[in-house]
């Protein structure tokens, strides 16, 4: 991880996080897929332009004299008058991003991590990410990208729409989908089809890197959390205040 650091305008590198328990059940197999694209396709990309969003708190690096510089702020960060508690690996990639730095993802370097089992134990975490996301997101969004150089500022602003876009108009589509569902349920049925479309296109990514038929679970969890976890961004965002770990 230390080979980016010769250019001086790296300011934090970001390792892949990948599943060490995908034996112990379906979550485990779906999550190793979805981790993996986070990964070796979202940072990758992210890290064409020098704007990797979140260096992970598993394996990530940072210059040392520029964390120093941030040190303080980022311990006494407070978010709607309450002391920060969690998602403090974006929380330091945004201050890092704030000082003008690139962060960078590193492919080469891999950590293995534990994740979770059961349906519980998978809410609480995406509870927790979503939370901090909100926050950081906002952070991001009102001061970090618009001191980014102009190519990295137009793609990330592009890339800021179209990830947020994606809450309000699944929204929308699951409401109309329970509206009108009664009248017309062949309308699920095609819901269904273009779900698997979109993941399938997912997959065809995943299938490049990882020669396996995992990819199976990848199409999976896109089900699973249209339908088991559409809930939790629009819960989290209501108690972004919360200050529980949740997991611990």
């Amino acid at each position: 991880m230390a080979g980016p650091f010769r250019d001086p305008r790296i300011g934090a590198v970001a390792g892949k996080v990948s599943v060490y328990n995908r034996e112990q059940g379906l979550i485990p197999r779906m999550l190793k897929v979805r981790y993996a694209l986070s990964f070796d396709f979202l940072r990758a990309v992210q890290s064409t332009y020098g704007t990797v969003y979140c260096c992970p708190g598993a394996l990530a690096a940072y210059r040392a004299a520029v964390v120093h510089r941030v040190l303080d702020a980022w311990i006494g960060q407070r978010f709607l008058g309450r002391a920060c508690t969690f998602g403090e690996d974006r929380a330091l990639t945004n201050a890092i991003l704030e000082q003008g730095y690139d962060c960078v993802y590193q492919r080469a370097a891999i950590v293995h991590t534990l994740v979770p089992t059961r349906y519980r134990q998978l809410c609480k975490m995406f509870l927790r990410w979503d939370r901090s996301y909100v926050r950081e997101e906002l952070r991001f969004a009102r001061h970090i990208v618009w001191k980014r150089p102009l190519p990295a500022r137009l793609i990330a602003l592009l890339d800021l729409v179209i990830t947020n876009l994606r809450y309000p108009v699944g929204w929308a589509v699951l409401t109309l989908l329970v509206v009108m569902l009664p009248g017309h349920p062949d309308l699920l049925l095609r819901f269904c089809s273009a779900l698997m479309l979109v993941s399938a296109f997912n997959m065809l990514y995943y299938l490049r890197g990882e020669r396996s038929w995992d990819f199976v679970y990848g199409i999976g969890y896109s089900y699973f959390s249209a339908f088991a976890l559409f809930w939790i961004f629009p819960y989290a965002l209501l108690t972004a205040r919360t200050q529980g770990w949740l997991t611990r």
